[in-house]
């Protein structure tokens, strides 16, 4: 989506050749790999802990740093794995999110008309905050060490990433309607504006 935007405001003429199907199948491709082969590599890992008494994780769902805390064989691989690939596949994102909205912020400091920039802030926006609902609690969930978080933060973190973000997603992006911003702003204008006048 990042590489989208950029090339949408960066090189809006190129934006049709660029951003070809097959381009966009094969990016499709590659991030779905990605998670499938680390996926893969975290399932063969885990397959090969023993588990001795306990038979209930604390947690909403079978999330990979739970299941190492019930294993009673070493887990420090698994660990070391789990940390690795979370490192690589958080950074090698969050960095290209980055350059993208880098060269986006160059080229919008460019434009002459203050509309324009708007424009392209607006459309930008629903997507930085997407992403940042989603990664702040990944971040947080695995990257910090584990015994300086709690289970209830661990699982107040892996909520807000997996039923959070999915929930606010489609509201994020509707704001970018025009519609929706007017019902809004109706919405704000005749319920809320008149409650907040009595105080």
């Amino acid at each position: 989506m990042a590489f989208d935007r950029y090339t949408a405001v960066c090189k809006p003429l190129l934006y049709t050749t660029t951003m070809t199907r097959a381009r966009c199948y094969g990016v499709v491709v590659l991030v779905y790999t990605i998670g499938f082969l680390t996926s893969l590599v975290h399932i063969t890992l885990a397959g090969r802990l023993s588990f001795c008494q306990a038979t209930s994780i604390n947690h909403f769902f079978c999330e990979l740093p739970t299941l190492l805390q019930l294993s009673c064989s070493d887990t420090h691989r698994n660990k070391v794995v789990l940390e690795t690939s979370a490192v690589f596949n958080a950074m090698v994102s969050v960095v290209m999110i980055q350059v993208s909205y880098a060269y986006i912020l160059h080229t919008v400091l460019q434009i002459p008309v203050g509309r324009r920039r708007l424009k392209v802030f607006s459309t930008c926006a629903s997507h930085l905050a997407a992403v940042t609902i989603f990664y702040a609690p990944a971040f947080l969930t695995y990257l910090q060490p584990h015994e300086v978080s709690s289970w209830d933060q661990t699982k107040l973190l892996s909520a807000c990433y997996t039923v959070l973000t999915p929930t606010l997603n489609p509201f994020i992006y509707s704001l970018r309607n025009k519609e929706v911003k007017g019902a809004l702003r109706r919405l704000w204008e005749q319920k809320l504006v008149p409650r907040l006048s009595r105080f």
